[in-house]
């Protein structure tokens, strides 16, 4: 019974990751109904188990202009850096989707638009770094640089988000300006 209910612990994990409804169902009905064998139940529940660990491993980060590990993380950009996203733990020899966008709202220049995407193999180790992105002139605020599902974001300086206040306090003015014109003449 143990074994039954570690392995739907586990099954549960493993459906939201894998997609697999079908094939791990059934397994975990055949282990409620007590046709599946301790041992078999026990093989099964760590051949899941490690299929999640892989699925869920990698990491990446961002460096400055150069390739660095983790200790080298920058966060920080001005207009012209280049983003290297270095990456560690992913599947070897592996090819993954990468992109860079900018967080929605009024958290950046570019809100939500992806700037520049493609896709990078990793080495023989599962590791990856690649100059990704040189910080454009019209860059601004906060982006997210993602490899696979990792993600890791990073603030580029110099330029102000421009605030809806300022564009509306601008635009009143100038409407301020038209209508005491307008009124002056008649």
């Amino acid at each position: 019974m143990f074994i039954c209910i570690l392995f739907r612990h586990s099954i549960e994990n493993i459906l939201i990751i894998k997609n697999k409804v079908g094939v791990y169902a059934q397994l975990f009905i055949m282990c409620v109904e007590g046709k599946m064998k301790k041992i078999f139940a026990f093989f099964l529940v760590f051949a899941l188990a490690a299929s999640y660990v892989s699925a869920v491993s990698g990491s990446i980060w961002t460096t400055n202009g150069d390739c660095g590990n983790e200790t080298q993380d920058a966060n920080h950009y001005a207009i012209g850096d280049t983003i290297y996203i270095n990456g560690a733990n992913f599947d070897a020899n592996t090819l993954y989707d990468w992109n860079i966008a900018g967080l929605p709202g009024q958290a950046s220049c570019d809100p939500g638009a992806i700037v520049i995407d493609g896709a990078q193999m990793t080495d023989a180790n599962g590791a990856v770094c690649f100059a990704a992105y040189q910080v454009a002139a019209d860059d601004c605020g906060e982006y997210k640089a993602s490899f696979d599902n990792k993600q890791d974001n990073y603030r580029v300086e110099g330029q102000e988000v421009p605030e809806f206040g300022v564009v509306a306090a601008g635009l009143a003015l100038i409407g301020a300006l038209a209508i005491f014109a307008f009124t002056r003449k008649h």
